[in-house]
């Protein structure tokens, strides 16, 4: 029986744990990147999971796409394809997957 309960209370705190880092996640990139540079430093930090989001602005996004190919190259290193992409007012939420 106490191993049942140790079992349990175990259970119940790594499940706690678990959704604080999936709400974390979830307030990662609230604002558009504007710069290359912002955008290779964070993929480098906070691509972690199977799925990733990158809010891009469309001041970024040049006719060409340049920057995002140089973006996407960081991305593509380290597993990732591109998941398709959704247009909002003034940036784009691109969306990656492993």
């Amino acid at each position: 029986m106490e191993k049942i309960l140790l079992f349990l209370l175990t259970f119940t705190i790594l499940s706690c744990n678990s959704n604080k880092s999936e709400q974390m996640m979830n307030q990662k990139a609230t604002e558009p990147i504007t710069t290359i540079e912002n955008a290779k430093k964070y993929i480098s930090e906070n691509f972690k999971n199977n799925k990733e989001t990158l809010l891009i602005s469309d001041e970024l996004n040049d006719p060409v796409g340049i920057n995002m190919a140089i973006i996407g190259n960081d991305i593509l290193a380290l597993g990732y394809n591109v998941d398709g992409f959704d247009q909002k007012e003034g940036y784009r939420i691109y969306k990656y997957k492993k």
